[in-house]
């Protein structure tokens, strides 16, 4: 019986027609490739919410105001005085985040306070103005040793000692000593901090007899002053 062959260019045609159909059929089933993980998202960077800041003078301002007693005879040769820190610095660490471990101190020179400039007088709403005779006058018994006794006790300073937080800053408490005698104080404040800037602002009424010397007194008491003053404390300052 006779055979027949194909040739052998045509079988090799056929088992590569074979594979690549095999081909196709194995890459249609396969699944499709699982996409890429999504790369991981960046740590936050830490939320700093405490600062270290130095006040600065020439933005700010402390001042204290002394009245006259206006109940003594010879009331009307006295005068309201207005007087203004200077040369003083001051530091604050300030946490956002937990208030009550503010540290604020401040020291003044009292060789550096200026009494009854024109524009502070104004500034008060004191309406009258005293010469540089009387200013200087005024200063020498400021800082003479029966009242601020500025050769004994150069500086006046406060230190914190803790701050509670309220709903427009704080009420700071805190060591006031003035004439070498120390008083726990008190005082509500306005603050702002953001860890670049920092603010403050408040008042506080203090007695001088609570530091040991009396209010200025002449002619035999007929000319005096109140034994209140008060503090006004509006300091500025930026991040160390």
């Amino acid at each position: 019986m006779p055979t027949f062959s194909l040739p052998r260019p045509a079988v090799v045609a056929g088992m590569s027609a074979i594979v690549c159909l095999l081909t196709t059929v194995a890459l249609a089933a396969a699944p499709p490739a699982a996409p890429p993980a999504p790369a991981a998202a960046p740590e936050a960077a830490p939320v700093v919410t405490i600062a270290d800041y130095a006040l600065n003078p020439g933005q700010s301002q402390l001042y204290v105001q002394v009245y006259k007693d206006p109940d003594t005879l010879a009331a009307g040769l006295s005068h309201d005085h207005v007087v203004v820190a200077t040369g003083w610095n001051g530091k604050v660490t300030w946490d956002t985040a937990n208030v009550g471990a503010c540290k604020i101190s401040i020291t003044v020179p009292v060789s550096g306070l200026v009494n009854d400039e024109e524009a502070m007088r104004k500034k008060v709403g004191y309406d009258t103005v005293l010469d540089d005779s009387d200013r200087a006058t005024v200063k020498q018994h400021m800082l003479d040793s029966d009242q601020l006794n500025s050769g004994s006790f150069p500086s006046i300073t406060f230190n914190s000692t803790g701050c509670t937080a309220t709903a427009n800053g704080a009420t700071v408490k805190g060591n006031l000593s003035i004439h070498g005698v120390s008083k726990a104080v008190s005082l509500p404040m306005a603050i702002t901090a953001d860890g670049k800037a920092f603010s403050a602002k408040g008042n506080l009424a203090v007695n001088q007899s609570d530091f040991g010397f009396q209010p200025f007194s002449a002619f035999l008491g007929q000319l005096k002053n109140k034994d209140e003053m008060k503090f006004t404390i509006d300091v500025k300052g930026a991040v160390k």
